[in-house]
């Protein structure tokens, strides 16, 4: 397990979650690309699932710039001067590299 972290600013932990959705984003794109180029050589009969897939995978992706977007605003606007333990919320992240990927944002901006 990492070391903890000091409690940092709402703004930081804002910031931190932003990059991670612009990652998850990035992400979205490459399985639409994915998705589209799958959509090319599919039997005609299974198309209509396919483009069905497509639709899915767009509206995750309007989601997820929606809310990085809107998280990524908020940091900026924020002028909230109290402090975050973010210990607990880290450890609870299933997916070890995102958590160490925030742990890392979080961290560098408090130095």
């Amino acid at each position: 397990m990492s070391e903890n972290l000091a409690p940092v600013s709402v703004e930081t932990v804002l910031k931190a979650i932003s990059a991670e959705m612009t990652i998850a984003a990035v992400a979205c794109g490459h399985l639409d690309v994915a998705l589209g180029k799958i959509l090319e050589v599919v039997p005609a009969e299974h198309r209509l699932t396919v483009m069905h897939e497509l639709h899915t995978v767009d509206l995750l992706a309007q989601h997820i710039t929606a809310i990085t977007d809107f998280t990524g605003r908020v940091s900026h606007e924020t002028s909230h001067a109290g402090r975050l333990d973010v210990n607990d919320a880290l450890s609870a992240i299933t997916l070890g590299d995102v958590a160490s990927r925030l742990r890392v944002s979080i961290e560098a901006e408090t130095v």
